[in-house]
């Protein structure tokens, strides 16, 4: 198994874009029968109506977006899976809480017929603490996931005769929970002035900003509309390009082969 960093130095975006900016939006449920009150399903009954407004957001801003569901988000709101997929959204999947990989892709092939080339198998902040871990390893065909690393830019892992998957880097402090969870909520504003300073960090590196939304937190009214602020800046810059994982994972791949060919 071999990887390879694109660095700033030889690694450019689309359309002379200084910098690439991916929206995931983190989708979970409810488990009454394995969660217990007071843990990580804090106000996730707020999911259905959180992820509704996001969507209403992203289509307004005409924004694509990468949407990673766990298996009970697929199994308790197929319809906004649906949704998602019809607005333009990529589906994909999170084991980031658990689960099993044979479930999962199960419960997709009913509400699409495009298997997930996409997973989450970690997020920084997320609580792992009476988590069951994931069964049934990676799926096949995997064209990016996400395990939590840091960086800048993709990392690109190949595996056997494949063309090499796209490790996406993600921090702790571009995820929404870092900043508005309910036990320790900081202001919005807050929020909102870290990632705009981020933003335009990455444009002056040329590197690669990916956000982790929750519907049951950035779906709130107010919450929201931080968020909406922020891309209206992302958009207003001129020179980001936004995209969702499996595109920067394909440019990603792209830039590799440019480079062998050299």
């Amino acid at each position: 198994m071999e990887s390879d960093t694109l660095t700033e130095s030889r690694f450019t975006w689309p359309a002379n874009h200084r910098a690439a900016l991916v929206v995931v939006v983190h989708v979970d449920a409810p488990d009454l029968e394995r969660r217990s009150p007071g843990s990580r399903s804090q106000g996730l009954d707020y999911s259905a109506t959180g992820l509704q407004r996001l969507l209403k957001v992203l289509a307004d801003l005409d924004v694509s977006a990468t949407s990673a569901w766990s298996a009970t988000a697929f199994a308790s709101y197929p319809q906004l899976a649906r949704l998602a997929q019809a607005q333009g959204h990529e589906l994909a999947l999170s084991h980031a809480l658990g689960g099993s990989t044979d479930q999962q892709e199960a419960l997709l092939s009913r509400i699409s017929d495009i298997p997930a080339i996409g997973l989450i198998e970690s997020l920084p902040t997320e609580v792992t603490e009476s988590v069951t871990p994931p069964t049934g390893g990676r799926p096949v065909g995997l064209s990016w996931v996400i395990t939590g690393a840091g960086g800048d830019v993709p990392v690109l892992t190949a595996e056997g005769d494949q063309q090499g998957v796209a490790n996406i880097p993600v921090s702790p402090y571009w995820i929404d929970s870092a900043w508005l969870a309910p036990d320790r909520p900081l202001p919005p504003s807050s929020l909102l002035e870290a990632w705009s300073l981020g933003l335009a960090a990455v444009r002056s590196d040329g590197g690669l900003m990916v956000i982790v939304l929750h519907p049951h937190i950035s779906g709130r009214p107010g919450f929201s509309s931080q968020i909406e602020r922020f891309l209206d800046q992302a958009i207003e810059s001129g020179d980001v390009w936004i995209a969702n994982a499996s595109q920067v994972a394909e440019w990603s791949r792209q830039q590799q082969a440019d480079r062998s060919n050299q």
